[in-house]
């Protein structure tokens, strides 16, 4: 091919390719760039005779940890046989870019599969990892290169739970902080350059969810939504600032959705008889962080096994129920927890906000989009597009990024 011919092949293929600005729309951890599954933009739907668009597909192996998107790079982390993979594809083309493989010695103690559970996050070049072996990982996330490893079992702990390590990395500005759990912390803080500890918060059990931030003016927050219930900690110093029980009464249960951080509000939600609650934040003359009032809490409203909801002007949208009982979407009203609709039973799934409507993708495989509107639900797109899996996906400039146990694909969301 000619040196001409070269050059018009590539102008076609990126203009025909969804533009992506390097940085711009990134989803580089888990729930995206705003910790609560949303984006603003609005996307435009495909019609439902319609099928989308598979740019690239590639094997992956198993595991329920989400890719993440940052800077022209998809990264996932899964298992093939004995070894742990981080893996580094181009978006545009799918082409891999690098891999960083370990030994894995997690076996799963519920003959569950033994792949990651965590999702990795992105910032300043630095990739981090959490395995469900308690492996902390610190890679170049240009090159794959390991600059750090922390074993959070050895130094702390961190005890195996049910399923394995699970809380995913939340990346601040210069530290990496996470639900490690265990006699000796709860929530722990490190460098993210240097994987050094920087602090150590209070001791509690940890969980399935993972910790996300509040921006309250001058403070940084952190939310846990531990094994005894809600913690919220100072970004800073690990001091404690808030505590209230929320908790099960049963033993064999787990957390497994995360804080969800609302405009003025906390909002918390699991299964096994614990439900849903309500927090309010509010500015405290007497003191250097807000105060904290539980709003209200309620069973049987919106109580969410693994999935974390969004939310979208004053209403919650989550899947209601035990993922092996069968679940429901409902959509709940935030201030008091009413039940504004229900829909039919579902496969649960994970739930992606954009704009004013929302993505869903289901354990089964099946694509959704819906409206984020209060008064009903009405499905405006459908689509079979994976097999059996139960991973958070991810979205940028239009694109969706999907994984199950066998494969990563790259779908064009929005029409062109």
């Amino acid at each position: 091919m000619s040196k001409a011919k070269k050059s018009s092949f590539w102008v076609i293929l990126l203009l025909s390719f969804p533009t992506f600005c390097l940085g711009s729309g990134d989803w580089s951890n888990w729930l995206g760039p705003n910790h609560d599954g949303s984006m603003d933009k609005e996307i435009n739907t495909v019609k439902n005779n319609q099928e989308l668009e598979v740019l690239w597909k590639v094997s992956v192996g198993n595991g329920w940890s989400s890719p993440v998107v940052s800077e022209g790079l998809v990264y996932l982390h899964d298992r093939i046989e004995e070894n742990e993979n981080v893996t580094a594809w181009d978006i545009m083309s799918g082409e891999r870019k690098w891999r960083f493989t370990y030994l894995s010695a997690y076996r799963d103690s519920f003959g569950m599969k033994d792949g990651p559970r965590s999702t990795p996050a992105v910032s300043q070049k630095i990739l981090v990892t959490h395995g469900p072996q308690g492996l902390l990982h610190g890679l170049d996330s240009v090159s794959g290169k390991l600059i750090w490893v922390r074993d959070l079992k050895k130094e702390f702990g961190s005890p195996q739970g049910f399923f394995g390590r699970c809380s995913s990395p939340l990346i601040l500005k210069d530290k990496v902080i996470l639900d490690v759990g265990g006699d000796r912390a709860g929530i722990v803080a490190f460098s993210l350059l240097t994987g050094k500890t920087l602090w150590e918060g209070k001791a509690y059990t940890n969980d399935y969810a993972s910790v996300v931030p509040i921006n309250d003016g001058d403070n940084i927050l952190v939310v846990g939504f531990m094994k005894e219930g809600l913690v919220v900690i100072d970004f800073h110093s690990g001091k404690e600032v808030y505590f209230d029980e929320f908790r099960s009464p049963i033993n064999a249960s787990v957390n497994a959705a995360s804080p969800l951080v609302l405009e003025g509000g906390l909002f918390l939600s699991s299964c096994y008889d614990v439900g849903a609650g309500l927090w309010s934040f509010s500015q405290n003359r007497s003191s250097a962080y807000p105060n904290f009032e539980s709003r209200w809490k309620k069973g049987g409203i919106l109580d969410c096994h693994y999935s974390t909801p969004v939310s979208h002007k004053g209403y919650l949208f989550g899947f209601h129920g035990r993922q092996e009982r069968g679940t429901i979407l409902r959509c709940v009203r935030i201030k008091d927890g009413y039940i504004m609709w229900s829909s039919k039973r579902l496969a649960t799934g994970n739930l992606i906000r954009l704009g004013s409507k929302i993505v869903s993708l289901t354990e089964d495989g099946e694509l959704l989009i819906f409206k984020a509107d209060h008064n009903a639900f009405t499905i405006l797109f459908q689509q079979q597009i994976l097999g059996t899996g139960r991973a958070h996906f991810a979205y940028s400039n239009g694109v969706l990024f999907a994984r199950d146990s066998r494969r990563l694909l790259c779908l064009e969301l929005s029409e062109k």
